[in-house]
Formats: structure tokens, C-alpha cells, sequence
């Protein structure tokens, strides 16, 4: 999906279902971590199949925090296989706990 697209058509739902997700403070997380801390989380596949959607996954945490920065081992259209390591998501942890879901139930899904 190009910039201007993701702009215009997906950033306001994604930002909409983050707002439904994220309805009040996560109390867990912010007892847990009352600082920024940096963070990585793997995206691992859980069954084959064909993945898709990789674009907005990453978009949601960039919504929330510019600076998260994600590394895709794979790219849509691609196969992948129950277990494979499919990219990297490095930042602020606290925003990696917030968009996680919203990010995990889009991907699946699309793929």
C-alpha cells in the first residue's frame, strides 16, 4: 500500500481499533513499566500459510510511537511455516504491549 493510500483509507481505521482496544489506561503495563523502556519482540508464525498485511501491522506501532522500528524477514505473498521467525519489532515496550494486539489480529486475519 502506498503512503498516500495508508494515509487516506487505513490510518483512520487503524487508529479507530486501537482506540476500541485501548479504551483506558493498561494498568498492568504501566505498573510494570513506568518508564520507557526499550523492548524487542519476535513475530513468530504460528500455522502455514501465506502472509499478508505486513504494511499496516508495522503502521500500528508506528501510530503510536514513530520511533518503533520493525525488521520483516519475509514480505506479503511470501510462504511461511508454522515457527518461522518472521521479523523483529524494537522500541518502547510500552507501546509494543499497547499495539500488539490490534497489530496480531489484523495480520491474522489477512494471511
Amino acid at each position: 500500500m502506498n503512503k498516500i493510500t495508508q494515509t487516506l483509507q487505513a490510518d483512520h481505521l487503524i487508529l479507530e481499533a486501537l482506540k476500541e482496544d485501548i479504551s483506558s489506561e493498561d494498568v498492568t503495563t504501566n505498573a510494570v513499566m513506568k518508564k520507557a523502556v526499550k523492548g524487542e519482540v519476535t513475530l513468530l508464525c504460528k500455522q502455514d500459510g501465506i502472509i499478508a498485511g505486513l504494511d499496516v501491522f508495522e503502521r500500528v506501532f508506528k501510530l503510536l510511537d514513530r520511533q518503533i522500528e520493525t525488521e520483516f524477514y519475509c514480505k506479503d505473498g511470501d510462504t511461511v511455516k508454522n515457527g518461522q521467525v518472521m521479523g523483529v519489532v524494537t522500541g518502547d515496550i510500552r507501546v509494543l504491549l499497547s499495539g500488539e494486539r490490534v497489530a496480531l489480529n489484523y495480520l491474522q486475519r489477512m494471511s
